[in-house]
């Protein structure tokens, strides 16, 4: 019998930070990349595949290593000889919030379509249970390529993968808010299940409340929807009917909320493909998140990971 397998879509970057005795430090970090780390670590029998763009310089070597360290499958990810990998630096204000600068405009990632079609390597592809992506995964791409994407997750939802996406609305990244709603709705109506912030809806389509937003996402045919609402707590429809509402928990402190959501989604997902129920990859995936915005970084330390998972889901 084969293991479950997760694949997801969009850009993994250099993560550049200062750290407590103020050297520059790299890591090495991107919204989904992070997403299928934690759900690799909540979930070690799934395999893990990640589609990307990647160059043929220094750290783009030394990303493929870091990846295969955390247990993520390389094979379908893609080298430019032309370009190389996006970079970012990262700077937190006293309550954890985050600060960003990019280097990122024509990295490899960013011509990922191209690479595809160039390489002829969709055909070797196995099935994949379940594609992941985001609005950043999208963002990043040419118009006319971001059209070659939704083909894309169209052709692989098709052949019976199920497909997940987190809006992750970065303004900066679209040409106004009709731009990025026009692709938002793309992705949506692409979509099995799907992860928005009420901030997302509210930023983009001035949606107020829960009750908006499941109506917005029905019109668009998404069959599990779990909406992040911050200190209102999580709200999970299917097929528009209430499932559940998850409190929120506070973690014991806040210093770094940059992989907050994208520790949420990787634990949901990975919970869901081990059919876990709604509530239950909620309650998990908000208490990975909590641990998360607790230290500094996108990825935290394996070992710490390790021992806050097995005790979570040993007092459940």
């Amino acid at each position: 019998m084969r293991n479950p397998s997760l694949l997801a879509i969009g850009e993994c970057m250099v993560e550049l930070s200062v750290n407590s005795q103020n050297s520059l430090q790299h890591s090495f970090a991107g919204d989904t990349y992070n997403s299928l780390v934690y759900a690799k670590r909540w979930q070690p029998e799934i395999d893990c595949f990640f589609l990307s763009g990647i160059g043929q310089d220094m750290f783009s070597c030394m990303m493929t290593k870091h990846w295969q360290k955390h247990g993520i499958h390389s094979q379908f990810t893609l080298s430019s000889p032309e370009h190389n990998v996006g970079i970012y630096a990262i700077k937190n204000d006293p309550n954890g919030e985050r600060q960003f600068d990019y280097w990122r405009k024509n990295s490899a990632a960013t011509q990922l379509m191209s690479l595809i079609e160039q390489s002829d390597s969709e055909s070797t592809w196995p099935h994949f249970d379940l594609v992941y992506f985001s609005g950043i995964s999208l963002g990043i791409l040419a118009e006319d390529d971001k059209s070659r994407f939704i083909d894309l997750i169209k052709r692989l939802r098709s052949k019976g993968s199920k497909i997940a996406f987190d809006p992750n609305y970065r303004p900066k990244m679209w040409t106004g808010k009709a731009h990025a709603i026009k692709w938002l709705e793309a992705a949506y109506g692409v979509s099995d299940i799907v992860l928005p912030g009420t901030e997302d809806h509210q930023d983009l389509l001035g949606h107020t409340g829960v009750e908006e937003i499941v109506s917005y996402c029905t019109k668009h045919q998404v069959s599990e929807l779990v909406i992040k609402a911050g200190k209102q707590g999580v709200f999970a429809f299917e097929n528009a009917q209430a499932v559940c509402h998850v409190p929120f928990t506070p973690a014991k402190v806040q210093r770094d909320t940059t992989a907050a959501g994208d520790s949420f989604a990787g634990v949901y997902l990975a919970c869901r493909m081990a059919n876990k129920d709604v509530q239950s990859a909620i309650e998990q995936a908000s208490g990975a998140a909590g641990l998360v915005v607790q230290h500094q970084g996108a990825i935290v330390e394996h070992s710490i990971f390790d021992v806050f998972r097995q005790q979570f889901t040993q007092a459940l």
